[in-house]
């Protein structure tokens, strides 16, 4: 059982607003003080420490449940899994260039655990679609996952680029072209 869900009722809450309140303000890429966060939640600053000791854990946390979220979205059973791939593709794009201030913000992490959780479950997911899309033949032969996944971590550095929401689109266009069979 996750963390999460074995918390009180008012502990889930406390935390669920202070990720609210964060992906808000990543959203707008407000350069918020750390202790910020809590006021913006409506709870004390001991609460958003007791819950996230750093910028960069709440900043992994709010990718976290939206990498959950896409990745649940690819599992659409009216579609392929090519077709789920390359929505998921399209998907974690549009979502970076969205939110642009929260791909600054996991950048600057050094943490790696940090970004763990969301980068492995989607890691997981583009796995478990790939391998399903190569049984369909609709892959091309030796298209590995961290090859994709340095695509998609390069798109999510490149956020400072003046075009760079342009170039993201364009890249993860030529990366879907890539994976097509030969």
């Amino acid at each position: 059982m996750s963390d999460a869900k074995r918390m009180r009722a008012d502990a889930r809450r406390n935390r669920e607003a202070i990720v609210a309140a964060a992906r808000s303000a990543f959203d707008r890429d407000e350069r918020l003080p750390f202790d910020d966060f809590a006021a913006r939640a409506g709870v004390g600053v001991g609460t958003l420490y007791r819950h996230f000791p750093t910028r960069e854990a709440l900043a992994g946390a709010v990718y976290q449940g939206e990498v959950a979220a896409l990745c649940d979205q690819a599992r659409d059973p009216a579609r392929s899994a090519r077709e789920n791939l390359d929505a998921l593709l399209r998907g974690f794009v549009d979502y970076l260039v969205a939110h642009a201030g929260l791909a600054r913000t996991l950048v600057a992490v050094v943490d790696p655990a940090v970004r763990a959780d969301g980068g492995s479950e989607l890691e997981r997911t583009v796995a478990d679609l790939m391998a399903r899309a190569a049984v369909d033949g609709a892959l091309r032969d030796g298209a590995v996952v961290g090859a994709v996944m340095i695509v998609l971590h390069g798109i999510g550095s490149a956020a400072d680029r003046p075009l760079w929401a342009s170039e993201s689109r364009a890249a993860v266009e030529l990366l879907i072209a890539g994976l097509g069979p030969a």
